[in-house]
């Protein structure tokens, strides 16, 4: 009988415990990406804009010292092509945190910016 319980008690914790870590591990997890929840937003924030074709560009903050993906932009192409590669600009739009976060804290100050408008700097 007592080697019964033991038995039982050890089969009950092999099942348990995974279980726990993986319901601890997958509670509270955050959309990230161009999907995820907006983390704050941008508004005329000075940098620089840079782009390869219509696949890919980003925007460098100089006040944050971060680096924005650009969600979508075929979407705004028109916008960014206004500007030349390497241009300083200011940039608006609501931003996520990049997927790159969740693999390496080496990624704290990427993100993903959804552009709302792009404008030459006044100086």
């Amino acid at each position: 009988m007592k080697n019964r319980r033991r038995f039982l008690k050890r089969v009950l914790s092999l099942l348990v415990i995974p279980l726990l870590f993986l319901s601890v591990g997958s509670c509270g997890k955050q959309k990230c990406g161009c999907e995820g929840e907006e983390k704050f937003k941008l508004t005329d924030q000075a940098g620089t804009l840079y782009y390869q074709d219509n696949k890919y560009s980003y925007f460098i903050s100089d006040g944050l010292y971060s680096y924005f993906t650009i969600c979508d932009p075929d979407v705004v192409w028109d916008m960014i092509t206004k500007f030349n590669n390497g241009d300083k600009v200011w940039i608006t739009g609501s931003v996520s945190d990049d997927c790159m976060k969740q693999i390496s804290g080496y990624y704290y100050a990427n993100y993903v910016i959804r552009v709302e408008n792009i404008r030459e700097p006044e100086f």
